[in-house]
């Protein structure tokens, strides 16, 4: 395998990886966050959950760019595509729903008073 081949696997991947991950982050930031948020309001949870939506939304682009680098070989494949083109697109949804799910957890902790935890 060379070093093409590689890169262009691990954009595959891009959607699968940072999806969960920027979630992951979210989740333990917000939870890690919650006791010090009731004194006062902290603009540092709506900030970091964009800029985590932004990484979801990116491993979303780069799943997708993987899917049109590849579609012209998959035209040519006598099979009918690869596993990988498979796994970009479960990239590009994994991507996506992670975005909408910290955008739902950052509305849930605009709404909800972070006393009330």
């Amino acid at each position: 395998m060379n070093t093409g081949s590689a890169h262009r696997i691990s954009l595959y991947w891009a959607g699968v990886a940072l999806g969960p991950a920027a979630w992951a982050i979210n989740t333990q930031t917000i939870y890690a966050m919650a006791p010090h948020a009731c004194p006062g309001a902290n603009p540092a949870a709506i900030i970091l959950a964009l800029v985590l939506t932004i990484i979801a939304v990116s491993g979303t682009f780069l799943s997708l760019r993987a899917i049109r680098l590849s579609a012209a070989a998959e035209w040519t494949d006598a099979q009918g595509g690869r596993a990988q083109n498979f796994m970009a697109w479960v990239g590009v949804g994994s991507g996506v729903l992670f975005a909408l799910v910290i955008l739902n957890q950052l509305a849930a902790a605009l709404m909800v008073s972070p006393c009330l935890r």
